[in-house]
């Protein structure tokens, strides 16, 4: 057995096998691999190739032909790899993986790996490393959570038996899976499906939290799996991995960049900013134009042909533009707009004859753009529609191939696509040239690029595109095709307009530096917890939607609109409301209150665009009533596992209980808390302290602004008490917000 450790952690790893053995955190005396027989005796290094005949074979390293150890340095060697089902046979592809931890008492571990493919006939084309398999943390596996990087963020409790409900098996993406080996596997590739590459499990159980981080420190951005694991309720164990999509060719070598894995204090926030410190040396952060900046609304307008149907035409644009500003929004996004309407004929993005000519279009932005509004136009950048006159003679070359040569495939309503490859060169440029051409021929300011950062990416396997490093082809470029045209973009639109801007569905953190805002959406059935994405990266703005949602029971349809206002508020979002057809006859109330809610949130703006996002740094509900920002449990599956045949059925929606508040830090040392009330309870109060030991004097005067939905309005000097904090009364209001403003600074 070796071992390595510092006085934070301790790894052994079986001499023999190079399977993992014992990962410790020494701090608190826990054995985190509680079930290290999951590993099933290998290293933790899988392999996937492909043979001459075009076969996936899968791979684990074979026997350790050597280790070198040190106290904080492990390296282990494997001269061959053997099959993991079929003959089982050895191929001589080696393997050598490391591990190294700081000699101080550091909680991060740095693993490696590298691949020397010496066969003739096989072809690496995934490298799955570290596969920690066998985790538990806490007392009990139902106090745990994992936090995910589904779009913008899953906040999973209780991730064995959750992951292998019945809900979590029948998602329509990202749904688990159950291999033949009996694990139930989720994974998510990045960048897309998969915001960043990065996951936490933790427990607060006993009152002190602690977790486990997982990340790729990848500075070289290539298509990579984010894979969660479990053996289910029968075997309460968790696992995580990462899978890169990389060829090794025979006679290469490959060489990962690092891996993190860290043991530390606290919870999912702690991996939020260690990812974050990482990153940040690869990405630079947006900087927001100032006529964007305090924007908290815009108007999508989905309804001019939807079906066939003409809805709305081309000349009626001044008119949506008239009722979104008669609800304070002068951003109009523009969608369906295209021949054949929404969800038709992609990628011809050309003006449809039936809503109108293309000059009537163009006046349309232009009386927008004279009143000093916005006007935004949808196109999506990720489909080819089957029934298009061009699909035979341009749509299948520029489409995403498998290992298999076949294209990847999806449909949305009556329609299927074939979903395109971003590396193609010649699809690139006519997504360029066509956002371009919006800009420079309609007036288009914003331009948004549907699907981009939302929907599943792929390896393509295609070797006649233009995805190639250093003259070889690579099938997990990705998300360099993407990148590639995000810039060329927004390099071609500013260059037509200075104040033109790129909005993307969904997120992913290396897209999202080059853009003003993303449109996210989980969904609750996701566990949706957006301030994984919020928290890690507070510069990135998000577009909320808070439309009233089409079920036909009032009651829930109310209640389901007051919590994706109460979320959409707390997380200091641009709010994204349908006016045109979202709020229908009988939503009189449910209008009224996104009026008043949009008027505190232009009322908020200017603290939220100097503000730093914070979640609940700093804050304590000091009566008892927490802000744990969870999800509601909308489902039921008897915490039985998918495996069994229980019946499940979803939930009657209920209103949000709790209260919720957001901490922002403001400059000279202010604070910014926005809040929901849900149930309007009174006699609650916050406690807001100091974020750094010195930001404010006991007996110190701040200046306290407070603005409540309805208008309410309460300006007062409030002390800094004896415990270096500033108590708050939490408003009676659904919404409220709470500016703190240090006199001393001010």
């Amino acid at each position: 057995m070796s071992t390595l450790s510092n006085t934070r952690i301790g790894i052994s790893v079986d001499e023999s096998t190079g399977a993992l053995t014992s990962l410790k955190d020494l701090k608190f005396g826990d054995e985190l691999l509680r079930h290290a027989c999951a590993a099933n005796g290998h290293a933790p290094v899988r392999i996937v190739c492909l043979d001459s005949t075009g076969n996936r074979v899968e791979l684990a390293p074979a026997s350790v032909t050597s280790v070198s150890s040190t106290d904080t340095h492990l390296e282990a060697e494997h001269g061959t790899c053997r099959a993991t089902s079929g003959d089982y046979r050895e191929v001589s592809i080696a393997c050598t993986w490391s591990i190294e931890v700081a000699s101080v008492a550091e909680s991060e571990s740095v693993w490696r790996v590298r691949l020397k493919n010496r066969t003739d006939d096989l072809v690496v084309i995934e490298v799955m490393f570290p596969v920690l398999r066998g985790i538990a943390i806490g007392d009990r596996c139902d106090d745990s959570v994992l936090v995910f990087p589904h779009h913008a963020g899953e906040r999973i409790q209780d991730p064995v038996r959750t992951m292998t409900s019945r809900r979590y098996m029948e998602f329509w993406r990202g749904a688990t899976v159950r291999e033949d080996s009996g694990i139930y596997a989720r994974e998510m590739n990045y960048c897309g499906l998969a915001s960043m590459m990065w996951m936490d499990l933790y427990t607060e159980n006993g009152g002190t939290a602690r977790g486990i981080y997982a990340g790729s420190h990848d500075p070289t951005f290539i298509l990579t799996g984010i894979r969660s694991e479990t053996g289910g309720p029968e075997s309460p164990w968790m696992g995580l991995a990462f899978r890169k999509h990389v060829p090794i060719r025979p006679g290469s070598v490959w060489e990962s960049s690092p891996y993190s894995v860290a043991l530390h204090d606290g919870d999912w926030r702690w991996g939020a900013l260690h990812y974050r410190s990482w990153i940040l040396h690869h990405i630079k952060m947006p900087v927001i134009p100032k006529h964007l900046a305090y924007d908290s609304a815009l108007c999508p307008r989905y309804d001019l042909k939807n079906g066939g149907v003409v809805l709305h035409k081309y000349n009626e644009i001044p008119k949506m533009y008239d009722q979104a500003l008669q609800e304070g929004i002068n951003h109009l996004f523009i969608s369906a707009w295209n021949r054949s309407g929404f969800d038709t004929d992609y990628p011809e993005y050309v003006p449809d004859m039936e809503l109108g000519s293309s000059w009537e279009l163009a006046e349309g932005c232009r009386s927008i753009r004279q009143r000093n509004g916005k006007c935004s136009f949808y196109i999506n950048v990720r489909l080819f529609d089957l029934e298009s006159d061009y699909y035979e003679r341009l749509g299948k070359y520029w489409a995403l191939k498998d290992y298999r040569g076949d294209i990847y495939r999806e449909s949305y309503g009556p329609r299927s696509f074939a979903v395109l490859c971003p590396g193609n060169s010649q699809w690139r440029k006519w997504a360029v040239d066509t956002a371009s051409w919006m800009s420079r021929a309609f007036g288009a300011q914003g331009i948004y690029l549907d699907q981009l950062g939302s929907a599943d990416p792929f390896p393509c396997y295609d070797e006649s595109h233009s995805h190639t490093v250093g003259g070889g082809h690579h099938h997990g470029l990705y998300n360099h095709g993407y990148m590639a045209m995000i810039r060329e973009v927004r390099d071609r639109i500013t260059e037509i307009d200075p104040h033109s801007f790129i909005m993307i569905e969904n997120c992913g953190d290396i897209y999202s530096q080059y853009l003003y805002a993303n449109l996210t959406w989980n969904g609750a059935a996701y566990d949706e917890f957006f301030d994984m994405y919020k928290y890690t990266f507070p510069e990135f703005i998000q577009i909320n939607m808070v439309n009233p949602r089409r079920v036909d029971d009032p009651a829930e349809r109310g209640a389901w609109f007051y919590r994706d206002m109460a979320r959409a508020f707390v997380l200091g979002s641009v709010f994204w409301s349908e006016l045109g057809d979202r709020f229908e006859e009988g939503d009189e109330r449910l209008l009224g209150y996104f009026r008043s809610a949009l008027r505190l949130r232009q009322q908020a703006a200017p603290f939220i665009a100097r503000g730093v996002y914070r979640y609940t740094d700093g804050m304590d509900f000091v009566n008892g009533t927490g802000s744990e920002r969870t999800p509601e449990a909308f489902w039921r599956d008897d915490g039985k596992s998918a495996a069994s045949e229980v019946d499940w059925t979803a939930l009657p929606f209920s209103e949000v209980t709790q209260i919720t508040a957001s901490r922002w830090a403001l400059p000279r040392n202010g604070a910014l808390i926005l809040m929901s009330n849900p149930q309007q309870v009174e006699g609650k109060q916050i406690r807001v302290r100091p974020l750094e030991s010195r930001q404010w004097r006991m007996g110190s005067g701040v200046l306290l602004l407070q603005r409540e939905l309805g208008g309410a309005r309460h300006d007062r000097d409030i002390t800094i008490d004896r415990d270096y904090g500033a108590v708050l009364e939490v408003p009676k209001a659904r919404l409220s917000f709470a500016a703190l403003l240090p006199k001393v600074e001010r």
